[in-house]
């Protein structure tokens, strides 16, 4: 049976929400420590390297003879002569660390507020989220961009809730400082982070209806993405009196209206639910092909570790989120550029970044980026 495509909406969802989850509950805590101008100072430098990079992932995919998940790919153009094996190995083993940890984060997030809505036992809270978030396997992946766009829509009307709310009765002002550099370039890398849409960025390509609109798609969800977590953060921070590091629980307790609550509480399983999608069906991608076993199947075996993960080893969330940004560098600078660099020099389909395509300039600005977020990932934030 055929798999119905995605419609640019859909695929403009799908990007914008698989990196929202995470930064649009963290991220808050952190900017309360700068201030306006080092959190726009930040957030240009983190948005301007995601497009490039994400635009570059496109390219690499769209040129590809087998794109249906990055291992694949990277086969394709990068892991060759007698290290091959060890080396697809390798990668292998570093991206299941890094989709577990970023299903982890998802998994623990929700189930914190869950526990805080419901007031029940947090490993109860953490498999009603992973029970309801692998109801989507059954529907596939026109399933997941439905529900992306339903959910996303959503979260966009529940942060103009909010933001209304806190306007209303503003805690304490905006600061205009820029913070200390340090944490400035902290917050760098958690944009770059929440801005993650590597694996979404394949299946966009992969299933989008019309594949002309692709870059369109990719820009639209990055901005899409940066323009909620700005309104949420500048909500939180004006409402809430103390900035926790889940953002809508200090919100919650700052305005002190239940119906708030209730909708910070659906905000935050929404933005889980979006970001737990995209990458578990990326996950269940690498493990379908290497297996050689069905989409549901796939998907426990893929997604089951991280319910486990996240009730018996449970780090902070923010600790989860910084390793993973640390993680995700390591791909995008070690194997990713340079099989785009090989994918370009005989491309199969247009290039999305023209004339840039290639340059060494621009793949040298976009490396630099992505190893300043490694680096950044080793910064506490206190």
């Amino acid at each position: 049976m055929k798999t119905k495509k995605l419609t640019f909406i859909e695929s403009l969802m799908l990007v914008a929400g698989a990196g929202i989850g995470t930064g649009i509950l963290t991220i808050p805590y952190a900017i309360d420590k700068i201030g306006v101008f080092g959190t726009l100072t930040a957030l240009l430098l983190a948005y301007a390297a995601s497009v490039l990079m994400y635009l570059i992932i496109a390219d690499l995919t769209r040129n590809s003879e087998k794109p249906d998940d990055l291992l694949a790919i990277l086969d394709e153009h990068l892991f060759r002569g007698k290290g091959k094996r060890a080396l697809s190995i390798a990668f292998l083993i570093l991206l299941v660390l890094l989709l577990l940890e970023n299903l982890v984060v998802y998994i623990l997030c929700a189930g914190n507020v869950l526990t805080d809505l419901l007031g029940i036992n947090g490993t109860v809270t953490k498999i009603m989220f992973y029970a309801l978030a692998s109801v989507v396997v059954l529907f596939g992946v026109k399933g997941m961009g439905v529900g992306e766009k339903l959910s996303m829509l959503l979260i966009g009307g529940a942060v103009l809730v909010l933001m209304a709310l806190s306007f209303f009765n503003v805690k304490r002002p905006l600061s205009l400082s820029f913070g200390a550099p340090s944490t400035v370039f902290a917050v760098y890398g958690l944009f770059m982070f929440a801005f993650s849409a590597i694996f979404s960025i394949i299946q966009v390509c992969n299933h989008i209806e019309k594949k002309e609109q692709t870059g369109k798609a990719i820009i639209g969800g990055l901005t899409l993405n940066a323009l909620i977590t700005v309104a949420f953060t500048a909500a939180v921070i004006l409402g809430s009196d103390t900035v926790t590091e889940i953002a809508t629980i200090g919100l919650c307790e700052s305005i002190g209206i239940p119906f708030v609550k209730v909708l910070c509480s659906a905000l935050v399983l929404l933005a889980m639910f979006t970001s737990f999608w995209s990458s578990g069906f990326a996950f269940a991608d690498i493990v379908g092909g290497q297996l050689g076993v069905s989409t549901r199947l796939s998907w426990l075996i893929a997604t089951a570790p991280a319910l486990l993960i996240a009730v018996f080893l449970p780090l902070g969330v923010l600790d989860y989120v910084q390793i993973g940004a640390g993680a995700l560098s390591i791909i995008l600078v070690i194997v990713v550029l340079p099989a785009y660099q090989n994918a370009v020099k005989n491309p199969k389909e247009r290039l999305l970044l023209g004339k840039c395509s290639g340059n060494q300039f621009m793949i040298a600005a976009v490396a630099s980026a992505v190893i300043l977020m490694a680096v950044s990932s080793f910064i506490p934030i206190a």
